[in-house]
């Protein structure tokens, strides 16, 4: 697992019920629910109640992603010995982007992780930490790691041969599965006629036209500390028509002695990635691409993250840091607050 699913680090500044789904004013419908490990909120102007179909809908595509399904398509290709035959699917889909984002991040975003995330105790094996490091077990585990190992080969009638050379090879999609769900139900809202709506799912949101207050979305980006409530926020950003993704370490971790296990797992030394990079938001056209950059952010650190945004267009980040004196820091690019 990349990112794990039970991080919220985005918030909506709107008082939410607890209820599971309500009218509100102006004609806009609240909904929540569960989905992929932890919860989605749901708001949009209309009459019509559609949690049903947007239920049904998150559970075909964590049938399709989830890795703790055993007869999902990702478990599939887990397990098998060679490779499967999938079509132009949830599954596929998930994994041309995170080739994109693995070439983008010159592989520092690799999905193929999946065997050193169980390791590390965030995967599907059961989340415990490691008694005890085993580098030689690490560098074992490593010869399978490698998106570019993997090899698509075309079949014909939209079918593609996702072949690996290695059974070991697994895949891990949860750093850009709930951005992808989130856009598979922005989609849906859009094919029933709402032109405003945002949707959250786990924390990862895609906005379009206007709130209840007849104004952008207010979403505030957490305050980076593991002893700050959810409710506790270091900056604001308003947005319309965009989705938004943040990614951090500081509340996902086991603690061994005096080290701390961050969920983030570099694909090139096989360890959790610790750097002086908190968490990192990104607004992008489609949440899975936002989703998958702001993971990939965290393996970067923060200058090669400055670095891969600045050449991306269509594309911002807030990143938050500390610096050499253990001060809290936060870089936005130019157009993250416009």
């Amino acid at each position: 697992m990349l990112k794990n699913n039970f991080i919220i680090s985005l918030v909506i500044l709107i008082s939410f019920s607890c209820c599971n789904s309500k009218k509100h004013s102006d004609s806009y419908i609240i909904l929540s629910g569960e989905t992929m490990g932890s919860t989605y909120i749901i708001k949009y102007k209309g009459e019509k109640n559609y949690q049903q179909e947007i239920d049904k809908e998150l559970k075909r595509i964590n049938e399709e992603l989830s890795t703790y399904i055993k007869t999902s398509t990702i478990s599939k290709f887990n397990f098998s010995d060679s490779g499967i035959i999938i079509n132009n699917t949830d599954f596929w889909l998930n994994l041309k982007k995170a080739n994109e984002v693995y070439i983008i991040s010159e592989g520092l975003y690799d999905p193929t992780v999946m065997p050193l995330v169980n390791y590390w105790g965030f995967g599907y094996t059961g989340h415990k930490k490691v008694d005890k490091i085993d580098t030689t077990k690490i560098e074992e585990i490593l010869q399978s790691i490698g998106m570019n190992r993997i090899e698509i080969i075309p079949k014909g009638n939209n079918n593609f041969f996702i072949k690996k050379p290695d059974k070991r090879i697994q895949l891990d999609f949860s750093s850009l599965a709930a951005g992808y769900g989130a856009d598979k139900i922005a989609e849906l809202l859009e094919y029933k006629g709402i032109n405003d709506f945002m949707v959250d799912i786990t924390g990862e949101i895609v906005s379009k036209g206007l709130s209840p207050t007849n104004k952008k979305w207010v979403i505030g980006i957490n305050l980076p500390r593991e002893d700050a409530s959810i409710d506790d926020y270091l900056l604001t950003v308003e947005i319309s028509d965009k989705s938004i993704a943040t990614s951090g370490n500081y509340r996902n971790f086991f603690g061994e002695g005096k080290e701390r296990y961050s969920h983030t797992i570099n694909p090139k030394t096989g360890f959790p990635e610790r750097s002086n990079l908190l968490s990192t938001t990104i607004l992008a056209a489609d949440c899975m691409t936002a989703d998958a950059l702001a993971t990939a952010c965290m393996v970067s650190g923060l200058e090669k993250s400055k670095k891969m945004i600045s050449k991306l267009k269509n594309v911002e980040a807030c990143f938050i840091w500390v610096d050499e004196k253990n001060a809290m820091q936060v870089h936005t690019t130019p157009g993250f607050n416009k």
